[in-house]
């Protein structure tokens, strides 16, 4: 039997090695890459002056408990603690960067997190542009909507169509996806495992006409 994997070292379902022992034969991401099989891609770093924060009096708790003393940190954010303005400054940031009309994918912490990243992303983009004007410029795409989601996947899938142009995500995006034309994917949650990054950086190596690399911006 003969078993070919991107992700051999996956611990959350059947361990491969258990099942084929040792691979006969490795093919790297830089191997593909250096022979042009695949897109380069190049990391691009972001960081804000709140990706670490402890509670002071003079902070308004809007909702929930806060514990005091405790310094939250980058895994904490969306998941536990939500403080609004540095979501809507890091929308900022990536809208700044990017050419606002290129296919890009948002990963989130959380559905709930991909959704409010959606709203502030249509918030904040240009509304100059037929493309960034268009209601449906940024939708999410995430395990609970459904075949509006899956109908959202298809649209950006296809290279002729330019709406939607943003997806948000959670996890649902993260393999499988072949959109060839992806010029920029934005990490805005912690990436765990290098298979994992590996994972998300395989949505964007697709080869695409005019495409000579992709930037995935870590924050």
């Amino acid at each position: 039997q003969l078993g070919l994997t991107a992700t051999p070292k996956r611990k959350d379902n059947v361990d491969t090695y258990r099942y084929f022992g040792e691979p006969v034969y490795i093919y790297s991401l830089k191997e593909g890459i250096n022979d042009g099989f695949l897109t380069p891609f190049k990391v691009k770093r972001v960081q804000t002056t709140l990706d670490k924060y402890i509670y002071v009096p003079d902070d308004t708790v809007i909702e929930g408990e806060i514990e005091e003393g405790k310094e939250y940190t980058e895994p904490d954010f969306n998941r536990i603690i939500e403080i609004k303005e540095r979501e809507a400054k890091r929308v900022q940031i990536v809208l700044s960067e990017i050419n606002q009309n290129e296919k890009t994918i948002v990963f989130c912490a959380t559905q709930v997190h991909a959704a409010a990243i959606r709203d502030l992303i249509n918030q904040y983009k240009s509304s100059s542009g037929s493309v960034t004007g268009h209601v449906d410029y940024c939708v999410r795409v995430t395990a609970n909507d459904g075949e509006i989601g899956e109908q959202f996947l298809r649209d950006f899938q296809d290279n002729e169509k330019t709406i939607p142009t943003i997806l948000t995500t959670s996890q649902k995006l993260s393999t499988g996806v072949d959109a060839r034309n992806i010029r920029n994917i934005v990490l805005l949650r912690p990436i765990r495992t290098i298979i994992e990054f590996k994972q998300i950086v395989g949505r964007g190596t697709r080869l695409f006409d005019g495409k000579d690399y992709f930037t995935i911006y870590d924050f």
